[in-house]
């Protein structure tokens, strides 16, 4: 790429901001200007020039830069996410007390690094600034406390637990050698036989010694026989998620952004249904599934309640970007048969009530099943589950990819398995203008607070929620109530409604209202 092709994208890059901050776009100009952006990042593999988009990314998408940032460095795995709230970021760090980190970030003042350090045990945090200089920092510091690992040292006890698991057929061979031999001289020497017996013993008992401590290193707790038992036994979905979040030995991952390790050819150690049998046994699963089109890394998710084989978070191979508004799971026990089975669809909420992402499970048998495993993956997280779905995978293939595809499909094209009492959905932020058309005064809002929508041709405008945008203007969606300019609504029959009403007015109030005056 010449320098004047860099300079035409530059000054495209300009048009394209201006017109989405300072515009009024319709939906297909709004697409279409995103899409045009998201070509012309990845069109910019130049080191130089991928620094000139990164000051575009972070005027518009501050967060989606910081992430693209982190991702390039060498403390991938240890990054905590970016948060706009310093207790989420506290808690966040919290759960890795002796490593990790995380960025801070400010509409006004731009970001700020938070690292652990083991050797205070308190997050130490850099000065507002640019990307590239509190990164400066937490390299400085890294050099000082020596407190992160890179993402390849971590890669490394890995490959030392599949050295473990995964015995080779030479030393097979010599086991049965040494058998032989041992029995041959059994039958000459009875003192011969004692010793070999008991050298024998310990070897073994050393062998399962370095399994079991390795092992243990990797995976916090075993799950028993009687806890696999109790997952077929269906359960209050409510009462399960109080009981995933109560559980103190769940490890905590970043609330916005969970980060999860590249594939690695790994033997993965199941529970044998032998009661008598308390040994893990060796299995290898399938690294990779085929969704139609895609094709998927699986990786297994390794807690206390799970065994290894029975959950796995799925990346499908060239959607890398995917991660940040839907996670994917797959449930192994029907590896062949989840094309027959409904694919169920949650939207995830952190603790506060803030919409995370959406989460889609292939592979459960039925509802109670998903209930079950759904809260179990998002308990690590410290989130829980709105309410579950169930969807198609042709409709689920065709819109997975946009969020705001995707949210149409799970609005119209999926069926309610489960939700939450007086549920509201969630509404991605790009599909409404945040500007009221209609001035007066609100009540004050909390995150519950939902915003009151009115839905006209090409556009979906605010009506109340404007005390609501201001707690959190970043958030990815918002929980909404929806009219439509199709049931005879005005907004001059708004604006002759909210006269009626008495200040400060409250959303539901208005919503109620404007409903009631639709049925006269």
């Amino acid at each position: 790429m010449n320098v004047l092709e860099k300079a035409q994208l530059i000054q495209e890059l300009h048009a394209l901001i201006d017109g989405l901050e300072h515009r009024s776009l319709s939906f297909y100009q709004i697409a279409y200007s995103k899409a045009r952006l998201h070509e012309i990042f990845n069109l910019c593999d130049e080191p130089i020039f991928k620094k000139q988009i990164l000051k575009f990314k972070a005027r518009t998408q501050p967060e989606q830069a910081a992430h693209d940032f982190a991702d390039h460095t060498l403390y991938r795995q240890t990054f905590q996410g970016v948060f706009q709230d310093t207790n989420l970021l506290e808690e966040a760090l919290s759960a890795y007390s002796d490593s990790g980190w995380g960025i801070l970030y400010h509409p006004a003042t731009g970001w700020q690094i938070w690292l652990m350090t083991a050797s205070k045990g308190i997050a130490i945090t850099s000065q507002w600034g640019d990307l590239d200089d509190i990164y400066s920092w937490l390299l400085e510091q890294q050099s000082i406390y020596h407190c992160l690992k890179t993402d390849v040292q971590l890669k490394q006890p890995l490959m030392n637990i599949g050295a473990v698991f995964q015995p080779t057929e030479t030393e097979t061979e010599t086991e049965t050698e040494t058998e032989t031999e041992t029995e041959t001289e059994t039958e000459t020497e009875t003192e011969t036989e004692t010793e070999t017996e008991t050298d024998l013993n310990l070897s073994i008992q050393t062998t399962q010694e370095k399994s079991e401590h390795v092992h243990s290193s990797q995976i916090q707790q075993s799950v028993s026989l009687s806890d696999l038992s109790k997952k077929s036994q269906p359960i209050d979905l409510t009462t399960f998620q109080q009981q995933a979040d109560s559980d103190t030995a769940i490890e905590s991952h970043p609330i916005v952004h969970s980060l999860t390790p590249n594939s690695t050819e790994i033997p993965i150690t199941a529970i044998s249904e032998d009661s008598s049998n308390q040994n893990a046994v060796s299995q290898t699963f399938a690294k990779q599934i085929s969704l139609n089109e895609y094709l998927a890394d699986l990786n297994p998710i390794m807690n206390q309640d799970f065994s290894p084989v029975d959950l796995y978070v799925m990346n499908i191979v060239g959607l890398p970007d995917l991660s940040r508004h839907l996670d994917l799971l797959f449930y192994s026990s029907s590896l062949n048969l989840w094309q027959q089975q409904p694919i169920y669809l949650a939207e995830q909420l952190s603790k506060q009530g803030q919409f995370i992402k959406y989460l889609a499970l292939f592979g459960a048998d039925d509802s109670t099943q998903a209930a079950q495993l759904m809260p179990r993956f998002t308990a690590q997280n410290q989130q829980h589950i709105l309410a579950i779905k169930t969807v198609s995978w042709d409709n689920l293939q065709a819109n997975l990819t946009n969020i705001e595809r995707l949210f149409y499909c799970y609005i119209q094209q999926s069926d309610f398995s489960w939700h939450m009492e007086n549920y509201q959905a969630f509404i991605p932020n790009s599909l409404f203008q945040t500007q009221k058309f209609i001035q007066f005064e609100e009540s004050p809002a909390d995150i519950q607070t939902p915003l009151l929508l009115l839905k006209e041709k090409q556009k979906i405008r605010l009506i109340h929620g404007k005390n609501r945008l201001n707690l959190s203007l970043q958030e990815s969606a918002y929980p909404y109530l929806l009219l439509d300019r199709q049931q005879g609504i005005t907004w001059q029959s708004i604006q002759s409604v909210i006269n009626q009403l008495n200040s400060p007015i409250h959303v539901t109030q208005l919503y109620d209202a404007i409903q009631k005056n639709i049925t006269h």
